[in-house]
């Protein structure tokens, strides 16, 4: 078995090829294209035009293949080890990239960090994307810079770009990195479709984006492991009645963190 938790540490990234199998691979597809129509109908309502297009935030709260992909709780084991005990959803999204000209997201263009506090020796969250078609230089495939995860500083921008490693593969791959970890998005240069999707993962006490929990109800799953996932056992209590509970009720739970 590959070492996932020795590279995430080392270099910061690791890569697992044919994860997923065409099927849901063409499911994933299907609803991320229904997810980006539906986000982008409620952006354009707030007023934010087309910015943004081809891309959709928290696509979660449909009886679909993203809530199919959670429940299968992909990278638990490898999950669980690295952050040395719970964690739950921060934040799921995706992409459809076919731009080959204007950026869909600019600043995901430029070299940037998923997380705001740097915190060396504790691991605060991970990133997971998941290629649903196939990465190439030419279609935009991210860019990261290994080991820079070990650093606290934004190093020049002549070494992130000396440094960077294109990651490319094939459909079904997946990159989990560090969220330390220096990285951007390429200009798809050859106007090719590509889709991906992109999640983080925090410990427990860590705010998600969004409130979960609210978007796909307490009926979820019957497996406790996806719903801690969730955030169930680390929510915030809302007034004195939710805060006033037996250890079995209560809303935060001690073995969170």
């Amino acid at each position: 078995m590959i070492n996932y938790n020795k590279d995430l540490k080392e270099q910061g990234y690791t890569i697992a090829t044919n994860f997923l199998d065409y099927k849901l691979i063409n499911r994933l597809i299907e609803d991320l294209d229904s997810w980006i129509d539906y986000t982008s109908a409620i952006r354009i309502k707030a007023g934010f035009g087309n910015s943004m297009s081809g891309v959709a935030h928290h696509i979660l709260g449909k009886d679909d293949a993203m809530a199919d992909l959670i429940k299968m709780l992909p990278f638990d084991e490898v999950l669980r080890e690295y952050f040395e005990g719970p964690y739950i959803l921060n934040s799921f999204g995706g992409i459809k990239n076919t731009n080959s000209g204007n950026s869909n997201y600019p600043h995901v263009d430029n070299f940037h960090r998923d997380v705001r506090t740097y915190s060396s020796n504790l691991t605060l969250m991970i990133n997971v994307l998941i290629m649903l078609e196939d990465f190439t230089i030419a279609n935009g495939a991210t860019r990261l810079v290994p080991f820079s995860h070990r650093k606290k500083e934004r190093p020049s921008d002549d070494i992130l770009e000396s440094n960077a490693k294109h990651i490319t593969g094939k459909a079904g791959t997946v990159l989990l990195f560090d969220s330390n970890i220096w990285h951007a998005a390429s200009r798809n240069t050859d106007g090719t479709t590509r889709r991906a999707l992109t999640l983080s993962f925090t410990r427990p006490f860590v705010k998600p984006q969004i409130n979960f929990c609210n978007l796909v109800g307490e009926n979820f799953s019957d497996d406790i492991r996806v719903m801690e996932v969730i955030g169930f056992k680390s929510r915030i209590p809302q007034d004195h009645k939710d805060w006033y509970q037996p250890a079995s009720g209560r809303f935060y739970h001690k073995d969170q963190g």
